[in-house]
């Protein structure tokens, strides 16, 4: 079954297998993070989604992210 409405696939796909209702902006949003969780720099990945910021909102949105991944890293060192 062909969609021309994306909205409505994905909507129509949720129902079908029993899951919560996902919008497409949680999908762009899990990549977002899936990317900066595996450690690509958030420059990249805003140029990824389409900004011209350079990653500054990218920053404000994702930049926690990156704290939390450091300090996980950051627990792995042993001296």
């Amino acid at each position: 079954m062909c969609h021309r409405n994306p909205r409505k696939a994905l909507t129509n796909a949720c129902i079908r297998l029993g899951l919560p209702h996902v919008r497409i902006h949680d999908l762009r949003h899990f990549f977002a993070t899936s990317c900066i969780e595996a450690g690509i720099d958030i420059p990249t990945v805003a140029k990824w989604l389409g900004h011209r910021d350079g990653g500054a909102l990218a920053m404000k949105v994702y930049g926690h992210l990156r704290d939390e991944h450091s300090k996980e890293a950051a627990r792995k060192l042993t001296f």
